[in-house]
C-alpha cells in the first residue's frame, strides 16, 4: 500500500464521523473502534516504515542518498497517519489490533520528533505495564527521549555518531552501567548492552559522559 493511499484511508476512516470540537489527545469520549479496518491500515505502515529501512541497510553511495530521500517522506506520511489515529482513538492495545498493527504504532512515533515521542511515551508505558504493548518498546522509547533530552538512557538501547569524531556509532551513555544488563532483562531484552552495541556495530564505553552542550 503507497503511503499517500494509507493517509487518504486514515483520514476517512478517523474523520467520517467528525469532529465536532477541538479536544486534547488525552481525553475523548467513548466511541466505537474499527480496530479490523485500523489493522489493515496500521500494517500497511509497518510495511512501509520497515521496507524502506531494509532497502536503506544495503544502500550505498547515491542509492543512499536517494532511499534516505525516499525514506523521510513516506515517515512525514506515516505520522500524519499515525497522528490522526492516536488523536480520535488513542494507543491502540495489542491485543485489540495485532502485534503488527501495534509495532507500526510505536516505530512510527519512534522515528518522529522529541515532542511527539515525549506526547505519546506515557499512553505506552501504560500499556506496556498492562501488558498491551511490549515491554521492549516501552523501554526504547524512553531512552530515545532520555537522549534527545540530552539526559544519560536507561537500558542502553540507542546509539549515536555525536560522540566520535570520526562518525562511528556508540551507544549513548547510560545511568547505572553496572546494572543495565540486569534493568534490560527485566525489561525483556534478550542481549546484553554489550552484544547489543556488537549488533548495532557500535561502541560501548560505560564510562562515556554525555557531550557538551555547544
Amino acid at each position: 500500500m503507497q503511503p499517500f493511499s494509507i493517509l487518504s484511508l486514515v483520514l476517512l476512516l478517523v474523520f467520517t464521523k467528525g469532529i465536532t470540537q477541538a479536544r486534547s489527545w488525552q481525553y475523548r469520549p467513548q466511541i466505537s473502534i474499527p480496530y479490523d479496518s485500523l489493522r489493515q491500515v496500521l500494517e500497511g505502515i509497518y510495511d512501509t516504515d520497515q521496507g524502506i529501512r531494509e532497502k536503506m541497510s544495503s544502500a550505498q553511495g547515491d542509492e543512499l542518498g536517494k532511499i534516505i530521500f525516499q525514506m523521510q517522506k513516506i515517515d512525514s506520511a506515516n505520522q500524519v497517519a499515525i497522528k490522526s489515529i492516536l488523536y480520535k482513538y488513542g494507543w491502540l492495545p495489542q491485543n485489540k489490533v495485532g502485534e503488527k498493527a501495534a509495532d507500526a504504532i510505536f516505530y512510527v512515533v519512534q522515528h518522529a520528533d522529541m515532542e511527539l515521542i515525549r506526547q505519546y511515551f506515557p499512553a505506552l508505558k501504560k500499556l506496556a505495564r498492562q501488558k498491551e504493548a511490549r515491554t521492549t518498546h516501552a523501554a526504547m522509547m524512553e531512552d530515545r527521549l532520555l537522549m534527545y533530552e540530552g539526559k544519560k538512557q536507561i537500558y542502553g538501547t540507542q546509539a549515536t555518531s555525536r560522540l566520535r569524531t570520526d562518525g562511528r556509532g556508540a551507544i549513548w551513555p547510560v545511568q547505572n552501567p553496572s546494572k543495565v544488563n540486569q534493568l534490560r532483562k527485566e525489561a525483556g531484552f534478550d542481549l546484553t548492552v554489550e552484544e547489543n552495541a556488537k549488533r548495532l556495530d557500535a561502541i560501548y564505553d560505560p564510562n562515556e559522559k554525555l557531550p557538551e552542550v555547544k
